[in-house]
This record gives C-alpha cells, structure tokens and sequence, in this order.
C-alpha cells in the first residue's frame, strides 16, 4: 500500500462496517440477522465471532450467496409475508437486524412495516443503511427488487428513535449507485476531501447514505428515585 494510499484509508470517514463492528465489538451479540442478504453483507467479516443468517426473497441471490458463502445459514422468503420466527427460533435469539441497502426498494408504508417487523424480530439492535432521499434506480443484474421504491430521510429514523449517521460521501458529488455524478476526472477524490471538510459522519445532512441504528432495549434509566424524608 502506497503512502497515499493509506492516508487516505487513516482520514476516510466512518462506513457502515465500521458502525457495525462497533455494534459486533461490544461483545453482546451472538446471533445477526440479514434481511435481504443478496450476495454482500458487511456481516461477513465478523464470523465466526457471530453466527449469520441471511433472507432474501430473490432465489438466485441466495444461490450466489451460497457460493461466496457469504452468511452461515439462509432462509428464501419475503419478510413482510412470511412469519419467520419459528425459522429463526432454530438459530438463537438475533441479537442484529441489518437491513443493507434495502429498505428504498420498498413503498414507504412497506418500509415503516418493515422497520416494525426488525424491531420485533431482534433482542438488542437494528442497523440499516440506505440512501439520503430518493435515487433512482431500475431492476439491475435482472432483479426486480433491485428497483428503488422510496426515499428515506433523517427524520424519518430520528423519530423513530433511531440514531443517524452519514456515509459514502457526499449528496453533492454522488450519483447512480453511488458512483461519481460528474464526469470528470477526479470526482470521486474531490468527493472524498470534501466528505471530510463537511464531517459527514456527524452531519447526515451532507451525505449521499444514511446509517441509522437503534438499540431496541432503549435509554438506561439515568434517574435515581429519592426516598422521602422522614418528617
């Protein structure tokens, strides 16, 4: 690795690996659930120390999977027409539901359906990535459900109880799937310096992809009770 290279890689803002070994390193999960796996899942690189499953409702994105053996065990089926708790009641208690780059390929009304489902189907967290606002897209790699239905956007997470972070640069130089939105040379560096000008981790407001996670257990109670005074 060139010089460069690795300055660029010690300076580069958070990804959504990075928000996930976060979540993994805290050393309370055990079992993650990939809701819409395809053949990715920034999960991968933490087996074995956690178990994986992955669900998608492409069959062939599953095949895929299989071979890059991407997640320990799969389930083919739609989450929001199926009830899988007795499937994943085999595998443990999910203690991580991920939803990568999936919940814009649903209409809005189906994407808060789903959000309910994940919190209902893990123990600890939900984290998911997606993009700032609305990108089209169409049915790559001939897979309808790689169509973009909707565009989410920090408030939308926020009031959910959700916690947000930006990622994968910037709304301003990024476009289709996320590559550069101009066509000229160095945009995509341009991006990257401007990325870290705007500290996009801590102001979404700039970034093309939104993280958003919640720990479904909530926030401690940091209260302490008095007891009353004897009179």
């Amino acid at each position: 690795m060139s010089f460069f290279q690795g300055l660029r890689n010690a300076l580069r803002p958070k990804n959504v690996s990075d928000y996930t070994r976060e979540i993994v390193e805290s050393g309370e999960c055990k079992l993650a659930l990939d809701i819409g796996c395809g053949n990715f899942s920034p999960l991968s690189a933490f087996r074995p120390r956690i178990a994986t499953v992955g669900i998608d409702a492409f069959p062939e994105a599953i095949e895929l999977s299989k071979k890059k053996n991407v997640h320990d065990h799969y389930i083919v089926a739609d989450i929001l027409k199926e009830d899988h708790d007795q499937n994943l009641r085999q595998f443990g208690s999910c203690d991580i539901v991920s939803l990568y780059g999936v919940i814009e390929h649903f209409p809005k009304k189906k994407g808060y359906e789903l959000l309910e489902r994940c919190e209902k189907l893990t123990s600890k967290y939900v984290i998911l990535e997606t993009p700032h606002g609305f990108v089209e897209q169409g049915p790559e790699y001939g897979n309808e459900f790689q169509r973009h239905l909707s565009g989410w956007f920090i408030h939308d997470f926020e009031g959910l109880g959700y916690k947000v972070y930006g990622v994968t640069g910037t709304r301003y130089l990024r476009g289709y799937a996320a590559g550069p939105k101009f066509n000229f040379p160095g945009c995509i560096l341009l991006d990257e310096i401007l990325s870290l000008f705007l500290r996009i981790n801590h102001r979404p407001k700039h970034a093309f992809n939104l993280v958003a996670i919640k720990d479904v257990r909530g926030v401690p109670a940091r209260l302490s009770v008095e007891k009353p005074r004897a009179v």
